[in-house]
């Protein structure tokens, strides 16, 4: 009664435990995918107010490009010049100023007033870049300082003139400030440890909420999770910041066609903060529930496992024993009581069946010349290097390679005809010639084996002691024909009378 009890027990406090993490994992999966897509969405409507007020500047940008194309515009007063280029501008003075250059990158015209300062700007990236290339579109640079305000973090934006034709007439140059980026960002709850980051698509931070003023414009681009920005167009990911060290859940997307990526990271402790404190309810009530099923079941439970153990040690004791007892201390093989076994189980098998057996004897020649000359550790070796040899030349599950006395071996080979017996036997003799142990007192100067094959078709009431003595003969053939050699015994169906001669 009580073995019934105790696993009855366990079994009840496995299903309630087990219940309750299924439903704890589910709840904790919830509050991720939940976390997701609040992230997702997050980054999508902030992705939209960037893009939108980069179209817009964007559109600055073309206006005065395609203003400066005008044919009769040259001959205008700087003040109409101004006024063309830059009407599209105003509304986006928020932006800073804009500055037209020509292809040596002198300023020749300022959305600031109708007479452009005498500055050269061919040095900068913003210029250089679309002089190498004609199709980069809009230029999104590294952040600058402002000379009269250092505080007032700009990045400067360009796109190439003239827009849609091959030569380079020069580029039209703005900036955006990084500080409205920042007061965008402010805006959103993440945490007390939440962050939104903006940086270019090369991985250099542009604006990050909260804000990290000596960071701004570093290159992250070896950071982990920063080259997973790099490598996708969008997605979501656990990460570890290398600003300051959070776990965070990362949701990011490549704004668009502009090279910039934004990121929304919420850490995992806020994601998990709420599933934690519903964790412990739960687990505190399983936990009560268990505790006392637990305790009612431990004496009993310890005591079944010391007699499991106790059983599963002499169960495993026998079973080693057994082992043991049925193979050759020396060579690993089979000894000679599991090959009479096996040989009367394949006997019965091939004569139920009507399939051939063949049998392969070996014998190691001039063995105890070996053992006299060069002492009984080496000639052990010898038989562990033949043993090996056939265990290697014999690799069917049904092959029985055995030690069947002394430096006499025996191989087993049920369903085998006389030509795939000669093969594994003609192996083994090739592998042990090939060994190239030396052997002073055999003809050969090496160790060699020769063996014998034989093949009967058994009939039921037949024995099987004739297929060994045939394969017997087989072997004393090859040993007087000069060593080292495989010989065929004949090949005969096993009759009443053959039994009882054998």
């Amino acid at each position: 009664m009580v073995t019934r009890l105790v696993p009855l027990g366990l079994i009840v406090a496995a299903a309630t435990l087990l219940l309750g993490g299924a439903v704890l994992l589910d709840a904790r999966h919830d509050a991720w995918a939940r976390a997701e897509q609040a992230s997702m969405n997050l980054a999508m409507a902030v992705e939209r107010d960037i893009t939108r007020s980069l179209a817009a500047y964007d559109l600055s940008l073309q206006g005065a490009a395609m203003a400066i194309e005008q044919p009769h515009l040259a001959a205008s007063s700087p003040e109409i010049r101004q006024m063309a280029m830059f009407d599209r501008a105003a509304g986006a003075r928020q932006f800073g100023t804009l500055l037209v250059l020509n292809a040596e990158g002198d300023v020749v015209a300022s959305s600031a007033g109708p007479v452009p300062p005498s500055t050269n700007l061919a040095g900068r990236d913003v210029f250089r870049v679309h002089q190498a290339r004609a199709d980069l579109g809009l230029y999104i640079g590294h952040p600058d300082r402002a000379p009269a305000a250092p505080e007032d973090l700009r990045v400067p934006v360009s796109r190439r003139l003239p827009l849609h034709r091959s030569f380079f007439g020069g580029v039209v140059v703005g900036s955006l400030r990084l500080a409205d980026f920042q007061e965008l960002f402010a805006r959103f709850d993440l945490g007390h440890r939440g962050s939104i980051t903006l940086l270019r698509a090369d991985g250099q931070l542009l604006a990050r909420h909260p804000v990290s003023l000596p960071d701004i414009g570093r290159d992250f681009s070896a950071a982990e999770i920063v080259r997973r920005f790099m490598a996708a167009p969008a997605g979501s990911f656990p990460g570890i910041a290398p600003i300051d060290g959070v776990e965070r859940l990362y949701t990011f997307r490549h704004l668009g066609d502009y090279p910039l990526i934004l990121s929304v990271a919420i850490a995992v402790d806020d994601v998990y903060a709420a599933w934690w404190r519903k964790a412990a309810v739960i687990a505190g009530v399983l936990l009560l529930l268990c505790v006392a099923t637990v305790a009612l079941c431990v004496i009993a439970r310890r005591e079944i496992r010391q007699r499991l153990a106790a059983e599963a040690a002499l169960v495993e004791t026998a079973a080693r024993f057994e082992r043991l007892s049925q193979v050759d201390g020396l060579t690993g093989l089979a000894n000679r009581a599991k090959f009479d076994a096996e040989l009367a189980l394949a006997w019965r098998h091939a004569a139920r069946h009507r399939q051939p057996l063949s049998l392969v004897m070996l014998d190691a020649d001039c063995f105890k010349g070996y053992n006299d000359r060069y002492g009984h550790q080496e000639g052990d070796r010898v038989l562990r290097a033949v043993a090996g040899c056939i265990k290697v030349a014999a690799t069917r599950p049904e092959d029985t390679g055995a030690r069947y006395g002394g430096e006499e071996f025996a191989v087993l080979l049920p369903g085998t005809g006389t030509s795939g017996a000669y093969a594994v036997a003609e192996k083994i003799r090739a592998a042990v010639a090939a060994a190239a142990l030396p052997h002073l007192d055999s003809p050969c100067g090496r160790v060699t084996v020769s063996a014998g094959v034989a093949l009967v078709w058994p009939e039921q009431d037949s024995a099987p002691g004739q297929l060994v003595a045939m394969a017997d003969q087989a072997l004393y053939a090859a040993k007087r024909g000069g060593r080292n050699r495989v010989e065929i015994g004949l090949s005969l169906a096993a009759a009443p009378d053959m039994a009882m001669s054998a």
